[in-house]
């Protein structure tokens, strides 16, 4: 398997990750959240960041195209544990509009980068696009 692939196996387990950190959240009462939801995101982002390294190790492309992704992928998870920790020691308690829209960015940067993978991955005997 090479580290294109890993990576948009490592992202898609990410992927799956957060919807089930999600689902925890939402069935559990808002002032009861326990850990449960941040120590699944938090190996939801693990995932995400082995991608990211992956990316950045990847010498196949030229012009360092798998570095640019990789990148971003690490950026996005940087913000998403720091926006997870804010959350998690946060006195406020309350919603916060802009962390919910960094929130989305990051998670759109993600998908995009999985797709861009997805995108440019071959089948087993196909040549590279």
């Amino acid at each position: 398997m090479d580290r294109r692939r890993a990576a948009l196996f490592a992202l898609v387990v990410f992927a799956v990750g957060t919807t089930v950190s999600i689902g925890v959240s939402g069935a559990r009462p808002g002032t009861g959240q326990g850990v449960a939801p941040a120590v699944v995101q938090g190996v939801a982002d693990l995932f995400a960041l082995a991608a990211g390294m992956l990316l950045l190790r990847s010498a196949d492309r030229p012009g360092g195209a798998d570095r640019k992704l990789g990148g971003a992928v690490i950026a996005a998870v940087a913000v998403l544990a720091l926006l997870d920790v804010e959350s998690f020691a946060g006195a406020s308690g309350g919603a916060d509009i802009g962390a919910g829209f960094a929130r989305l960015i990051c998670l759109l940067v993600i998908v995009a980068v999985a797709g861009r993978l997805l995108a440019t991955s071959r089948a087993p005997g196909r040549p590279r696009p």
